[in-house]
């Protein structure tokens, strides 16, 4: 699911570079060139229908087989009925016969990569990751979130939020000693998509702090909107968390959250990832979900903790023109985390 998810972003990737055809029924019934044929794909696809895109393309390439904007548009219409290993042999001969620019061929390399993770090759999905940043560091920074948690590249993805808390320690260090949160996002993705950063020192030491944070059963004395929480332990030693939200204007939410931590000397890192839920709907959860705390020694104040939070959602389906809202609530709601853990911290320790 989480691949598929991803390949949703992709497919609107592609869809921002190439036009949409808007064949009508009688244009379709007189389809002649591999640029009719494709046109026609681009609508099945669109509506959503790719079984019917999928031999539409076929027409298309065989009619004109250099035309590589239909060899990359039946990749993703493969992949979104599943058929990954077909998808990647699409991508992979964009790639081998090095059509198109510099942009198309990173959109060839991000589309593979994808559907080699959704295949279960790991490999072949981190080495284009990898040509990815090669190709345009720029873009691969802004679509860098599809790959930390979803690839389970753990320690890509610690390298990287350690990078980042550095980078805005280094600039924040002012305020953030008199006690400041400071909450950014980090990429501006499509608006049901957020991802946030924060980072404050917490009073308390790293034993405290990361205890209160491992504490999931009392999180709803202390963490906002936290209704409800059912915990269990997985086979492999993490966490498996049940979630009940209640948020403003009567929503209620629900997921469940598998939870890895991981202690070094001066040093938690507890990591987070949405887990399947059999029964709910889709308007009772989000579509994903993953994260990232790491905690750690400040030797700059005393009786003092850095925290680093890290969040990525995708909410799913947003009203229109309620985009600022959700954001609103989002930034809102990562500060009261904050004040929530320290109240705690206050009220077991101080």
């Amino acid at each position: 699911m989480i691949a598929l998810r991803i390949l949703i972003l992709s497919f609107c990737l592609l869809l921002s570079n190439i036009v949409i055809g808007n064949a009508n029924s009688t244009y379709q019934n007189n389809l002649k060139t591999a640029h009719d044929f494709y046109l026609s794909g681009n609508k099945f696809c669109h509506d959503g229908k790719y079984e019917k895109a999928i031999p539409t393309f076929i027409k298309s390439a065989g009619l004109d087989p250099d035309y590589y904007y239909t060899h990359i548009n039946l990749g993703v219409a493969l992949a979104r009925t599943r058929q990954f290993k077909k998808a990647i042999g699409e991508f992979t001969l964009c790639i081998s016969k090095k059509w198109g620019s510099g942009s198309d061929r990173f959109v060839f390399y991000f589309n593979r990569a994808l559907a080699a993770e959704a295949s279960g090759d790991k490999g072949l999905a981190l080495n284009d990751r990898a040509t990815l940043e090669k190709l345009d560091p720029l873009r691969a920074r802004k679509v860098k979130v599809s790959w930390d948690y979803i690839l389970m590249d753990a320690t890509y993805a610690e390298r990287r939020n350690q990078a980042d808390k550095d980078r805005l320690l280094n600039r924040y260090r002012t305020s953030i000693i008199k006690g400041k949160v400071v909450v950014r996002q980090v990429a501006k993705l499509e608006k049901n998509k957020q991802e946030y950063e924060a980072i404050g020192l917490i009073s308390g030491t790293l034993k405290e702090v990361s205890g209160v944070l491992a504490d999931y059963a009392s999180y709803p004395k202390f963490m906002p909107d936290v209704k409800e929480i059912t915990v269990r332990i997985s086979a492999d030693g993490g966490t498996i968390v049940d979630h009940k939200l209640g948020l403003p204007f009567g929503f209620v939410k629900k997921y469940r959250l598998k939870f890895h931590s991981k202690n070094e000397d001066g040093r938690t890192q507890m990591s987070w990832k949405k887990l399947p839920w059999p029964g709910l709907k889709a308007k009772e959860t989000v579509v994903d979900t993953y994260g990232q705390w790491i905690i750690e020694d400040f030797p700059d104040k005393d009786g003092q903790v850095l925290a680093y939070y890290r969040v990525y959602t995708d909410t799913g389906k947003v009203p229109f023109g309620t985009g600022w809202l959700v954001d609103g609530l989002t930034r809102e709601s990562i500060k009261n985390t904050f004040k929530g853990i320290r109240r705690r911290i206050k009220d077991l320790y101080h």
